[in-house]
């Protein structure tokens, strides 16, 4: 089944200043504004990974925060509001119906598998999994690669690739690295592990 996928919204290694919430990253809009006076409500500093900070955090930046109206300032206005969650936020995207190219580009990269309760919390993937190997390498080892390096791993796939039923999956793969190397998160690896276990 997919769905919206929280560990691939979050970049526990960055803080909020360099794009710790994958979504609004590089955006000045309204979200980011209430996570900025979130994080000041919750003591959370803004210079720092999420990493050395308290993980139950990151589960109110993916899931929202109820316990207190935001008063904050967007486009020169003040505001008032309850931060919802990044993936609230792209949920909602999803079941308004949008049509915006934008948007739906944002539904597709933050949606993925459905994980089953019997996933190696380690790794998030069952041992059948990571007894497959392509190219020398089984996909728990590829996750952990930086994005440079998964991108050229997957240019080199695509390259020796003849099946046209896995050459579609490893060119949006590549178009999801590319985003990612584009705005500036080159070195990380695609798998967000730092107080995402829960997540599985």
């Amino acid at each position: 089944m997919i769905d919206i996928d929280p560990r691939r919204m979050i970049a526990s290694e960055l803080s909020l200043k360099r794009g710790a919430v994958l979504l609004w990253a590089g955006t000045k809009c309204g979200p980011v504004e209430m996570i900025k006076q979130l994080s000041e409500v919750l003591g959370i500093s803004y210079d720092r990974p999420l990493a050395e900070q308290d993980p139950t955090f990151i589960e109110i930046l993916l899931y929202g925060y109820k316990d207190e109206l935001l008063t904050y300032t967007h486009k020169s206005k003040l505001k008032q509001g309850f931060y919802r969650g990044c993936v609230n936020d792209v949920k909602f995207l999803r079941d308004s119906g949008t049509t915006s190219k934008g948007n739906l580009k944002a539904i597709n990269y933050f949606s993925g598998p459905v994980h089953c309760p019997d996933c190696i919390q380690s790794s998030h993937f069952d041992k059948e999994c990571l007894s497959v190997t392509v190219d020398g390498q089984t996909i728990n080892q590829a996750s952990r690669l930086s994005i440079q390096e998964l991108l050229l791993f997957v240019r080199d796939l695509i390259s020796a690739s003849k099946s046209t039923d896995t050459l579609p999956v490893l060119l949006e793969l590549e178009e999801r690295l590319l985003h990612l190397n584009k705005i500036g998160l080159s070195y990380l690896s695609p798998v967000y592990h730092a107080s995402l276990e829960g997540s599985c």
